[in-house]
């Protein structure tokens, strides 16, 4: 019988990212996110980095580590924020 414990397996369709050709993850830009959108993309991030090759998956984190999405949360609160929408 196969063991699946060391078989990588990727989101087939993630919601947040683009698979590229070299077999990473471009993560799509938002430029504002919800706090409940950041948990989302968190998630499948770490999906995504656990079903990485090791070799692969250093390069993924980097990627990963350009787009700021507790900035992007923050930025989505602020404008809550100066609309004075109840809520946030």
């Amino acid at each position: 019988m196969k063991s699946h414990l060391a078989e990588h397996i990727l989101p087939a369709n993630p919601r947040f990212h683009l698979h590229r050709q070299d077999g990473l993850f471009m993560p799509i830009s938002f430029f504002l996110v919800t706090e409940r959108m950041r948990r989302e993309i968190e998630q499948e991030r770490e999906v995504i980095l656990q079903g990485l090759p090791p070799a692969l998956r250093a390069r993924q984190e980097k990627l990963f580590a350009r787009y700021d999405l507790k900035g992007s949360a923050r930025a989505f609160e602020d404008v809550l924020r100066l609309f004075d929408v109840p809520g946030h």
